[in-house]
């Protein structure tokens, strides 16, 4: 949102948001307990089905790579989006300053 000059930052929704995004990273844990539930024994394949089974199984860590790498991908974006929120709340503190009970502001968001 502007005003006037620069924008308005709503510190507390940027901190939300990075906290939420957790959430992304239970699915992925609750995902990959349901692959780990799909990865069955050599004795389920019976003689036909062997043929196949390595490149199930292939797939199989495949999905869980890429289940890693989203949760990895979740944590860097938290991390980026609460450093942010430190980045602006320390711009806005540099911008105030205070005089007793006085609140004065210096060269910054207005």
């Amino acid at each position: 949102m502007t005003s006037g000059k620069g924008y308005r930052v709503d510190i507390p929704a940027l901190r939300t948001y990075s906290k939420n995004l957790s959430y992304y990273e239970e699915e992925a844990d609750a995902f990959g307990r349901l692959v780990d539930q799909a990865d069955v024994t050599n004795e389920s394949w019976g003689i036909i089905g062997l043929a196949v089974k390595s490149q199930y199984t292939d797939k199989l860590q495949e999905l869980r790579d890429l289940l890693d790498t989203m949760k990895q991908g979740v944590e860097t974006f938290s991390d980026k989006i609460n450093t942010a929120a430190t980045i602006y709340q320390g711009a806005e503190d540099d911008a105030t300053m205070n005089f007793g009970q006085h609140e004065a502001q210096i060269d910054g968001p207005r």
